[in-house]
């Protein structure tokens, strides 16, 4: 069974399921084309994503711990884990419905939020970002790895990022970019009260807490959605899922290609002389 998914309330996201699903069932047995429903207790074998990469994102979600192979069209601005644009996928969808198209493994989190005596899980493919609120003072969150103490960040919060989520958030606020196949996390502070506080990259294998102190107050959002009250004494548990997360990859563009491109590197700016 292959799943279409996708920001199905877009005329040109509903125009392209309409353009690709009688083609795959000429291929295949099964399409079903997502409305939100549970699948029933089915497995896709391959999920076809048409939006953005907060489509992917959500996509992602709902496959939770099954490594299904996730192939993302871009219909929206950057498409870093959207790789195809449609007339890509037309011109190779038999050999994604034959699997033989490369793939991309990465790493997935579980994370674990504990409020008081409530306890949240979820996985999350991006980032967590932890933050104070606009009118709340400086927070205190105390990172640990195993154990050990990393940092006291002192300033308006911390970002968690996955090598996947490096081009995100993480970037905007200076933090280095991670090849997606990297075993390893970044922490990106955000304007730490210390010039000496920079982003740290740590391995994703073990443990890492972080924990608010004192009476702060900060919001906790995973994935850019679900944003939740913390306050003086909760942590956060983070953990490397069992299960990757399995990307269809673009079979002739490399990992630093997609970079050039949506960054536009290379490119030198040519100045006219009068």
């Amino acid at each position: 069974m292959i799943l279409l998914t996708g920001d199905n309330d877009r005329a040109d996201v509903a125009h392209a399921i309409a353009q690709v699903e009688p083609l795959l069932k000429e291929m295949v047995d099964e399409v079903v084309i997502d409305d939100g429903r549970d699948l029933d207790g089915k497995t896709p074998t391959l999920v076809i994503n048409f939006g953005g990469d907060g489509s992917i994102l959500r996509a992602a979600g709902r496959l939770g711990e099954h490594s299904v192979p996730l192939l993302g069209v871009n219909f929206g601005k950057f498409g870093f884990l959207a790789e195809y644009e449609l007339p890509e996928l037309l011109v190779n969808l038999e050999s994604a419905v034959k699997g033989t198209l490369p793939t991309r493994q990465s790493l997935q989190l579980k994370v674990a939020v504990t409020r008081g005596d409530e306890r949240t899980e979820r996985t999350v493919i991006n980032d967590v970002v932890l933050q104070r609120a606009p009118d709340q003072r400086m927070s205190h969150v105390f990172a640990h790895h195993d154990g050990a103490l990393i940092a006291d960040y002192f300033g308006d919060g911390l970002i968690l990022s996955t090598p996947l989520g490096s081009t995100a958030y993480n970037l905007a606020a200076g933090g280095a970019l991670l090849h997606p196949e990297l075993n390893a996390l970044i922490l990106t502070p955000l304007c730490p009260h210390t010039l000496s506080l920079r982003p740290l990259v740590v391995p994703a294998n073990g443990v890492l807490e972080l924990r608010v102190e004192g009476d702060d107050t900060l919001t906790i959002t995973m994935d850019g959605e679900g944003t939740l009250a913390l306050h003086g004494g909760d942590t956060v548990e983070i953990r490397k899922s069992e299960t990757p997360l399995t990307l269809v990859a673009h079979p002739t563009r490399s990992y630093f290609d997609t970079l050039r491109l949506k960054f536009d590197w290379s490119k030198r700016t040519t100045v006219s002389r009068p």
